[in-house]
Formats: structure tokens, sequence, C-alpha cells
């Protein structure tokens, strides 16, 4: 299951491909996904990375750790608080799903840069629409 869901999020998400999102590590309830800055491209007004990037690899991550629990869902809130800056190199997100009810899975997640800095912090709400899934659409 692991190996499939970061295939399908590599190969099949056209978004995520969009972002060059790499998945890096799945577990069961956990993911970590990454992006490799590609200079301007991902910068802001200021030279710093644009927020949207960190919210994209954010939301994507935690995808990832709720689909590799069988489930599949949308966001439905997610809360996002930026605490330092990159400008460039590789950023990378982990996720983990930490509460679960009937139709909701909340997660937390962490992005840092190359050296271990703290760059945002989140969590999420998602509506799940399947579960038990043994395949990824």
């Amino acid at each position: 299951m692991r190996e499939m869901v970061r295939q399908y999020f590599e190969t099949q998400v056209e978004f995520s491909r969009h972002a060059s999102i790499q998945v890096d590590e799945v577990r069961e309830g956990w993911a970590s996904c990454s992006i490799h800055l590609d200079g301007a491209v991902h910068r802001n007004g200021v030279g710093t990375v644009h927020g949207g990037v960190h919210a994209t690899l954010i939301d994507t991550t935690m995808a990832v750790s709720i689909a590799s629990l069988g489930m599949r869902g949308a966001t439905t809130q997610m809360n996002v608080h930026f605490v330092g800056a990159a400008r460039d190199g590789r950023i990378i997100c982990t996720a983990e799903v930490v509460h679960r009810t009937g139709r909701t899975a909340t997660t937390e997640a962490r992005v840092h840069d190359g050296s271990g800095e703290l760059l945002a912090l989140a969590t999420a709400s998602f509506r799940i629409f399947a579960e038990g899934l043994t395949a990824v659409p």
C-alpha cells in the first residue's frame, strides 16, 4: 500500500507533479514529502519561499498520510503558521494523522529546510470519502 500511495501521488495526481512534490517516505498514518526549490519560481516578492508553496506541500503531505491508512478525503480546514523563511535548497514536510472519527481525520504537519530549521507548522481536518482502499484510483 505504501509504495502504491507514493506512486499515485508522484505520477497520477497532476497537481503534485506540477508542484514537483516528491514523496520521500510513507508509513502507516505518517508521510514525508519534499520540494526542491527552483530559484525565483518559488519565491515571493521579498525573495523568500512563497507561503503557497509551503501550504501546497503541507496539504499534499497530509493527504499522503491519510491515504497511507487506506482512506481518501478532501481538506475541509487548514491552519498554517509560518515561522521561518527559506530561499533555496530543499524543504521537507512531515505529516501525521493524529485523530480519527467516523468521517473526519485530523492531521499535523511541520516543514523544515535542509538544515532542520522549522519553517511552518500546520493542522488540518479532512472529510473522509472512502475507506478500506486496497488500490488508489
